[in-house]
């Protein structure tokens, strides 16, 4: 179990902090710039996406495949997919000490 620092902004680590921006972001662009892009763009905007979704959050990921789906871009699906990420980490890791805390006593 490695040692982390104190939250830095709003409660969230760095790592989790920059995860965040990166979704926020690609939402962001999927409301804003989609009338500029044109639909061969737009897909690859949104599989781009999803390879990232996949890297960084594992199996979780594969919730942005509703992006892929015609009439789903309205949903923030990457930060869905954050915030499904962040509760299931924090679930384990307190699931995690208090297993330590068990050990210990």
């Amino acid at each position: 179990m490695r040692i982390r620092r104190r939250p830095l902004i709003l409660g969230l680590y760095l790592d989790e902090l920059a995860l965040l921006a990166v979704c926020l972001l690609l939402d962001f662009i999927e409301y804003l710039i989609p009338p500029l892009l044109a639909p061969m763009v737009g897909d690859i905007l949104d599989f781009v996406g999803l390879v990232f979704a996949v890297l960084a959050f594992s199996w979780l990921g594969f919730i942005t495949l509703l992006e892929l789906i015609p009439g789903f871009d309205v949903l923030p699906s990457f930060t869905i997919t954050w915030f499904t990420w962040y509760l299931m980490r924090e679930r384990r890791l307190e699931a995690e000490l208090e297993r330590e805390l068990e050990r210990w006593k």
